[in-house]
């Protein structure tokens, strides 16, 4: 039988070994800057605390500093909380050409969540607003070089991935207001697929690398409601997230009607049935991918997750592990 130390040992050699694919490229002519934008407090204090654990520890990245966490949310009627600038990211993790190295530094990733920068109440206009603030980070105002959404969203079908997470390129993003007044749009983009600008050889690297999916699955902790039988990041170029915006109630209806559209333009994978995901992937036009925490079927989230500690926290954190391990990946694959 396995110990735990040998246990501990062999995954934490999986984590070391796997981002060494970083060495054989061409270091970039820049440093590549790299967001991650999570839509709510939640799913980005999950993602935070996967990030800043140190029992696991990638050497292809820095120990994530310039850290500004916890936050609490912004309430228009709290109290005033602590002094904060809300257009800075929670924290900053590099990521090293080498193993260990403190240079040359290829890439900086930011993690950004949509709640730190202003109330949007759900209205995906205004979490466009409150993202300028990411562009506008940088002196002078930069876009950036990869973009990678992050939150939490169903999975379809009866079987149950609760605790999974997904990670895809392509986008479908649908109306489900069918346009009524004031409804946020993408002009050009509605109810087709977008595809990612990443390198399928991102997704074929990841998904060729036993010992880190064997890795992730590792860390990974069981959410409460019907977890899955098996936790495991699902990731596929294939791969297809709906974000199905201006959604009024019942949300399993609207949702279940993006699914259908989605199909009938060609989706046969979808791995993320959320709202989020599309606006951010609207912001600019770069190297994307979706990581998604998935802590419910569709049309389960009143029943299986919803304001259930136990059921979104380690769905985030479980997303964040699997963030964790990807990202020298991404960087590889965009750097080329």
């Amino acid at each position: 039988m396995l110990n735990r130390r040998a246990f501990l040992t062999s995954a934490g050699a999986a984590l070391i070994s796997a981002p060494t694919v970083l060495r054989a490229q061409t270091t970039p002519s820049k440093k590549l800057r790299i967001v991650v934008i999570a839509n709510r407090n939640h799913e980005a204090d999950g993602l935070m605390a996967a990030l800043c654990n140190q029992m696991t520890h990638s050497l292809i990245l820095s120990a994530p500093y310039n850290v500004d966490w916890p936050r609490w949310p912004r309430v228009q009627s709290d109290p005033p909380a602590p002094t904060r600038d809300p257009g800075v990211p929670r924290c900053l993790i590099d990521v090293f050409a080498f193993q260990s190295d403190k240079a040359p530094t290829i890439a900086t990733i930011e993690i950004w969540c949509i709640d730190d920068l202003a109330v949007t109440g759900g209205k995906s206009d205004k979490k466009v607003t409150a993202m300028q603030q990411i562009t506008n980070y940088t002196n002078p105002a930069s876009t950036p070089d990869g973009v990678i959404a992050f939150g939490t969203a169903a999975y379809p079908g009866l079987v149950s991935n609760n605790g999974c997470a997904s990670i895809g390129g392509t986008m479908f993003i649908h109306d489900a207001s069918n346009g009524a007044p004031g409804s946020w749009t993408w002009p050009g983009y509605m109810d087709t697929l977008i595809p990612s600008k990443t390198p399928a050889s991102f997704f074929s690297n990841v998904s060729a690398d036993q010992k880190t999916l064997v890795a992730i699955s590792s860390e990974m902790i069981a959410p409460q409601n019907r977890p899955a039988s098996v936790l495991q990041l699902i990731i596929a170029a294939d791969a297809v997230g709906i974000s199905s915006v201006n959604e009024p109630p019942p949300y399993c209806d609207a949702d279940a009607n993006s699914i259908m559209k989605a199909k009938q333009a060609g989706a046969t994978n979808i791995t993320s049935v959320e709202t989020t995901h599309g606006v951010i992937r609207s912001m600019w036009d770069k190297p994307f991918i979706y990581v998604t925490a998935i802590p419910n079927r569709l049309c389960h989230f009143p029943d299986e997750a919803q304001s259930v500690y136990a059921q979104e926290f380690p769905s985030s954190h479980n997303a964040g592990v699997a963030l964790k391990y990807v990202v020298p990946y991404f960087v590889n694959a965009i750097a080329q």
